[in-house]
């Protein structure tokens, strides 16, 4: 057995260092050490790095060439003994395992982004729960794994799983915060996503720095006062004339079928047909998650279906909605001044899902006080449905419906007032 450590001319002055290692003739393997040496200061026929002033590297390089034959020599023994498999990538991969490197292939263990890419590579044919993941939790995954390449940019750093720590968590918060400006709400559900990323990679065996699990590498948020529309307001809609016009008429229609479901835009707005819709209930696998949810049909929905003979109301896009019902609240006379945050500059309400980085950063959220048919969205139907069951018919029921998983989520979601508290106990005791 020999070990023999040489190299080749280069135009370079540099050069890299190769290591030989033959066993008769049944064995001659060759690769790259990885090491590099000045062409004028290798000795070809000792096989190390000559005393000279220019050879600054020359204890190191040196150090590791006899370290590595060593390391080689012992592991090829080893493996022979063993009957072990000495093929063609042998010598290679006994290198790379002395300078505890890793394979390209195999770089999914080392950086973090590598491992997200692989992860989204795989995402059709990995579980959640048992669940496999819907399209729109796909999408906001990939929204993410694009944020998280746009950060690497800036900061022009591949961060290793093992620097992902206390100073990679505030230069994250940091550069989203200043340079993209973006609020503490959205920061925090891309930090979510991350420590969902580290947890699974830590399952399934990643050395994964243990901060992200510390109370400090915490998912930022500020805590917005969300409208909803309280049953007056949303009867208001219901009996509204607007023979006016056929648009807002048909808004109006589609807005309260949101408010008395508790359904997600993707779902009433779009997947709701009315093979869906019998004379009690409205049954429909929502987009989002995937489950079965079965709504009782409120009498107002059923007054809109016979009212358009039992057609729904026609579909138009998330963005036209979200501008047509402040339109209808803004005419029933929804306009007194709350507190509350609205999107500005807002060019299409889909920018979230997209995949490209930029769009989405050019909508900022305002906080302060507006009139309130200003900060109304097609989320204020989930939250007023939720907002005005609440106390009404148990957290349990209302949440097979929402799909909150457990009832703290369920808790925060709601937008009742101490006052509001305080009035439905004065209502208890009478």
């Amino acid at each position: 057995m020999k070990v023999k450590f040489f190299t080749v001319k280069s135009k370079s002055e540099r050069t890299s260092i190769y290591i030989r290692f033959r066993d008769s003739n049944r064995i001659d393997l060759k690769t790259k050490t990885g090491l590099t040496v000045n062409q004028s200061d290798w000795n070809q026929k000792r096989q190390e790095v000559k005393n000279n002033i220019t050879a600054t590297d020359r204890d190191f390089n040196n150090t590791k060439i006899r370290e590595l034959r060593n390391f080689v020599l012992e592991k090829y023994n080893i493996d022979y003994n063993s009957n072990n498999s000495i093929n063609e990538n042998w010598l290679k991969t006994k290198v790379n395992d002395f300078f505890d490197r890793k394979d390209e292939s195999e770089f999914f263990k080392v950086y973090f982004s590598d491992w997200i890419q692989k992860f989204i590579d795989e995402v059709n044919d990995r579980n959640s729960k048992g669940s496999k993941y819907t399209p729109v939790r796909i999408q906001r995954l990939k929204v993410v794994q694009n944020k998280f390449k746009l950060f690497e940019e800036n900061t022009n750093q591949k961060f290793k799983f093992s620097e992902i720590d206390y100073k990679f968590y505030n230069s994250f918060l940091e550069y989203f915060r200043s340079i993209e400006k973006i609020n503490d709400n959205t920061i925090g559900s891309y930090i979510k996503i991350l420590k969902y990323w580290l947890k699974v990679a830590e399952i399934e065996g990643v050395s994964v720095n243990p901060y992200y699990k510390h109370n400090d590498f915490a998912a930022p948020s500020n805590k917005t006062k969300d409208v909803y529309l309280s049953e007056d307001e949303i009867n208001l809609i219901y009996n509204h004339d607007f023979s006016h016009s056929e648009r807002l008429d048909n808004t109006r229609d589609n807005f309260i079928i949101g408010l008395r479901t508790g359904l997600r835009i993707s779902d009433f707005l779009t997947k709701l047909k009315e093979f869906n819709i019998n004379e009690e209930y409205i049954e429909i696998e929502t987009t989002k998650t995937g489950e079965n949810v079965v709504i009782p049909l409120h009498p107002q929905i059923k007054a809109i279906l016979e009212k358009r003979s039992g057609k729904l109301p026609h579909k138009i896009s998330d963005p036209k909605f979200n501008k047509y019902i402040k339109e209808v609240c803004l005419e029933v006379g929804i306009d007194e001044k709350v507190e509350g945050a609205k999107i500005e500059n807002k060019k299409d309400e889909k920018d979230f899902f997209t995949t490209d980085i930029h769009i989405y950063n050019k909508n900022r959220k305002t906080s302060g006080k507006f009139p309130k048919y200003e900060l109304i969205t097609s989320h204020t139907c989930r939250r007023s449905f939720a907002s005005n069951l609440y106390g009404k018919i148990p957290n349990l029921s209302i949440m097979a419906i929402t799909g909150h998983k457990t009832e703290a989520q369920f808790l925060k979601y709601i937008k009742i007032t101490p006052k509001e508290h305080a009035q439905k106990l004065k209502e208890l005791w009478k």
